[in-house]
């Protein structure tokens, strides 16, 4: 099994903001694993080209039939670059590519292959990033037709801005609060929250705080749910009764096998899922995307707003989730195949 690998950076048709920062492009690294004439893609924000050199052994020999055995060795490998081994978000790659030429393999979508076809997805919703008033009410009428907006919050927040965007929109509304308030705070803006119809509240408080989080979740009319604080499967055990549900992201959890564990997890915990992403190409929004029918909610608009993304796949279309019918997870690179190999190869070559 051959690897390659680049860096892509992938721009914004306008700035996102969130109390985090301002984002106006992002990188994510693009994997692509070569196996009996099939090519299978993967990619993350965060992923390292170091960790993926120390991946290449286990790759050497291996098949997409041994995804399990590959990924239990790669969560083996000790530090690199002084780090504790191999990050989420490089194992991520490396998991979503595996599984891509699985379905290529086997000449199926991904999605069909793990049994879940047949199983309709939720709508996804679309963020809204920090903007005025003002901002709020046009950028609303511009997506009155979507069924589930999320609004991005900031620590200046007192859940106000909720009844701006309720005024001018009938649709179903969550609030991502980023950690922005101690629990007295956030009890409060979830009241606010509450008046205005607002159906969940996602991580409330900064995360590593789980007794307090627990107080907000008990008291909170609003749903609340977990993502900063939901990294893998141990995080699921530790959040049941804590909150209402998680966010599961591909890049925090390490892949779609991971992802999958913890969506049973949850609900064995009895626990909502969501399935989230960042701001990214349409290969990693439509990878998670096949888990989409397992999910109770669904916040996968990562590529709505890139300018130049590199890849096509899921189509969305005012929150309605379209998989591809490709075998594998049916992303492909808009420079088509080829130009595509021979860059990645160039790339892994002046690298080594």
């Amino acid at each position: 099994m051959r690897i390659a690998h680049r860096e892509v950076v992938v721009r914004l048709r306008e700035p996102f903001i969130s109390n985090t920062g301002v984002t106006t492009e992002v990188r994510q690294r693009i994997v692509e694993l070569d196996w009996d004439g099939h090519t299978g893609y993967g990619t993350a924000r965060g992923a390292s080209a170091a960790e993926l050199a120390a991946c290449e052994p286990l790759l050497d020999g291996a098949s997409p039939y041994e995804i399990r055995r590959v990924l239990h060795g790669i969560d083996r490998i000790g530090g690199v670059d002084g780090s504790g081994g191999v990050g989420p978000a490089t194992r991520a790659a490396l998991d979503m590519a595996l599984h891509d030429l699985l379905g290529k393999a086997c000449g199926q979508p991904l999605h069909r292959l793990l049994g879940l076809g047949g199983l309709p997805p939720q709508p996804t919703a679309l963020s809204i990033g920090v903007c005025s008033d003002e901002e709020l009410v046009v950028r609303a009428g511009e997506l009155a037709d979507w069924p589930v907006l999320k609004l991005k919050l900031t620590p200046e927040d007192d859940g106000s801005r909720a009844g701006v965007l309720r005024s001018v929109y009938g649709g179903r509304i969550r609030v991502d609060g980023n950690g922005s308030w101690t629990p007295e705070q956030a009890l409060k803006v979830a009241e606010e929250l509450h008046r205005h119809d607002v159906e969940l509240l996602e991580q409330p408080i900064a995360p590593g705080q789980l007794d307090d989080l627990r107080q907000v979740h008990e008291r909170s009319p609003v749903p609340v749910f977990a993502d900063e604080d939901c990294g893998g499967p141990e995080d699921v055990l530790r959040l049941r009764g804590r909150v209402a549900g998680v966010n599961i992201k591909l890049l925090k959890c390490g892949g779609l096998a991971r992802a999958h564990q913890m969506i049973t997890l949850a609900h064995a915990c009895d626990l909502q899922v969501m399935l989230g992403c960042k701001v990214e190409s349409s290969l990693g929004t439509t990878a998670m995307a096949q888990l989409a029918g397992l999910a109770d909610q669904l916040d996968l608009d990562g590529p709505v707003g890139l300018l130049d993304d590199p890849f096509t796949g899921v189509r969305i279309d005012r929150g309605a989730l379209i998989l591809p019918s490709t075998p594998g997870i049916g992303a492909a690179p808009t420079a088509g195949p080829a130009e595509f190999a021979t860059f990645a190869a160039t790339y892994t070559q002046e690298e080594d």
